[in-house]
Parts: structure tokens; C-alpha cells; sequence
């Protein structure tokens, strides 16, 4: 009968319906998102690049290398133990002049807070004096000297505008000409001892810093000689220096 559908029939139909718009809207949508957020992520790339492109040489991490010059002034604590003809002089000693130098030197950070410095300076001159029962002898000769500091620093802080340190090393000064005065044929040998130093930084700008630096050495060495007006007896001394330097100047770092 022609008003008779068979149920197969009917669900084959029902089936075989396309979607309905509203189920194509969904689609399409849900697409569009996809395509958007795909889009957002290659967008993104280049900004991410960028972003991870190395900094300009201007904001490249500071050189660990630094030098600094400045005016130095050398102060030395003195004393002697004199021997003439093997003997004993009681009450014989010895002072040292001070000295104006020139100091220079390199610093390098070799870890953060901590620096080794090596120090220089121009070599001076200075005359060595008798004292007590030789102070009528007056000048005993002249030593012309370039001294050598090799020093660990650790900075207490590095922030601030006033960065203060502390260090240690070794001091080896190097007698480069003894000239005779009352004591002929002088000769006064090199010497080495311990260092210890402190100072302050005042950056100046992120190259140029001001500072002020003082070192204590303790420094022995030996002189030897002949008194002519002991008929040409032999002079022998132990002097005891221990300079202390202090340098005020500027730092530059590269």
C-alpha cells in the first residue's frame, strides 16, 4: 500500500540528511579558532627571537681588567742592628727618608668580590741616616729601590657609592743602585715580606673610579760596606724598614 512506509526505509532517510547549519556554524568556528591560534604562535616567533637576540655590545657584562695610577707616598718605620769590625755598635741604628712616588698597577676580578692586584711604582730614592751613636755620621748612603706587590682583594660590598676592601700578598723590592756616603762600597741587598692592605673605590662612572689605598709591608734586608773613618773596618747591618704606602688615584676598567 502506497501509505504504508517501511521503517528501514525511513531511518535510511533520516540518515542520509545533511547536517543542519547550525552544526556547519559549529565547524567552521571551531576551525577558525584553530587557524587563529596557529596564526597567534608564527606570529610569536619572530618577537620570541628577538627577544632572545644577545644584548648589544653597550650592555655586554663590564672587563674583569682594570688599571689605576696615582701619587704615592712611602713612609718607612726603620731601625738597625750595626756591626763594625764584627762587633756590636751600642746604641747604633739607622732611619730611612721618605719617599713621593708615582704608583701604578693592574687589577683583575677573577671572581665576584674577589680581585688580584699586582702594584708598581716608579722607582725611588732614599738616603739611609744614622741615628743614636751614629747620628754624627749623617748620611750613610742612598738606595735607589723599585718596589713589587702581589695581593689578593676582597671587596666587603660591591653596592653603594663607597666600596671599601681588604687584601693580602707579598711585597719583593728590587735595590737597583747603592750609592756610598759614610759607608764606602755599600751594598744593600733585595728584600721580600708580607703584605697587608685596605682601601676604598668611589665609581665614578661604569669605567672611571676614584680610590685610596694603603699597604703595610714588612720588609727586612742586610747592608754591607767598609768605614773609612774606622780604617776601612768592615759595616755590616740588619735594617728593618717596614714601609707603609698609601696611593690615592683613578681606576679605569676596559
Amino acid at each position: 500500500m502506497q501509505g504504508i512506509v517501511h521503517p528501514h526505509i525511513a531511518a535510511r532517510s533520516f540518515s542520509a540528511r545533511p547536517a543542519c547549519p547550525s552544526a556547519r556554524a559549529r565547524q567552521a568556528a571551531a576551525a577558525l579558532a584553530v587557524a587563529t591560534t596557529v596564526g597567534s604562535l608564527f606570529a610569536a616567533l619572530p618577537i620570541q627571537a628577538q627577544a632572545q637576540t644577545p644584548a648589544s655590545p653597550d650592555a655586554s657584562p663590564p672587563s674583569p681588567w682594570r688599571i689605576y695610577a696615582g701619587p704615592a707616598h712611602i713612609g718607612f718605620s726603620t731601625s738597625a742592628e750595626v756591626r763594625a769590625g764584627g762587633q756590636l755598635v751600642p746604641g747604633a741604628s739607622a732611619t730611612a727618608d721618605s719617599n713621593n712616588s708615582l704608583g701604578f698597577g693592574a687589577i683583575y676580578d677573577f671572581h665576584p668580590g674577589w680581585s688580584a692586584e699586582l702594584a708598581l711604582g716608579l722607582p725611588p730614592t732614599t738616603a739611609l741616616k744614622g741615628t743614636g751613636s751614629l747620628a754624627g755620621a749623617g748620611t750613610l748612603g742612598k738606595v735607589k729601590y723599585g718596589p713589587a706587590v702581589l695581593s689578593v682583594r676582597r671587596q666587603l660590598w660591591d653596592g653603594g657609592p663607597v666600596r671599601p676592601y681588604i687584601g693580602a700578598g707579598i711585597n719583593y723590592t728590587l735595590v737597583l743602585e747603592s750609592r756610598d756616603g759614610f759607608v764606602s762600597d755599600l751594598h744593600v741587598k733585595n728584600g721580600i715580606g708580607p703584605v697587608l692592605q685596605a682601601g676604598v673605590e668611589v665609581p665614578l662612572d661604569a669605567r672611571w673610579s676614584f680610590f685610596v689605598d694603603a699597604k703595610k709591608i714588612w720588609l727586612k734586608t742586610t747592608a754591607t760596606g767598609t768605614l773609612p773613618a774606622l780604617g776601612g773596618a768592615p759595616a755590616h747591618a740588619k735594617v728593618r724598614l717596614d714601609p707603609l704606602v698609601v696611593t690615592a688615584g683613578v681606576s679605569y676598567r676596559f
